[in-house]
């Protein structure tokens, strides 16, 4: 599942990408180039600095188990907000860096 920050997206569609994905290995949040926002597998593919230049941003990688993904993550409207929060104020233009954070 994709969110494609070029629409006007919704609060519940970012919590439907969140919960699409079962909290069981390592993931993070990146947005691509032409906008399109997705959760990556970073259990099985981890990655490197090469692989970070060619996205617009990424957030940090969520570990395993810590409840950032998954059924119950997708119905906390507060880290739903935070998230969503932190995507408007970076896309189409990065406020930093590379990296977004979001204080969670």
């Amino acid at each position: 599942m994709a969110l494609d920050l070029n629409t006007d997206w919704t609060n519940a569609e970012l919590s439907a990408l969140i919960g699409s994905v079962v909290d069981d290995r390592d993931w993070r949040l990146e947005v691509s180039k032409d906008g399109i926002a997705s959760l990556a597998d970073k259990s099985a593919n981890p990655t490197g600095a090469d692989y970070d230049e060619g996205l617009h941003g990424f957030f940090e990688t969520w570990m395993a188990g810590t409840d950032f993904v998954g059924p119950s993550a997708a119905g906390d409207k507060d880290l739903i907000g935070k998230i969503a929060t932190a995507l408007r104020a970076n896309y189409p233009t990065l406020k930093a860096d590379k990296f977004i954070y979001v204080a969670l």
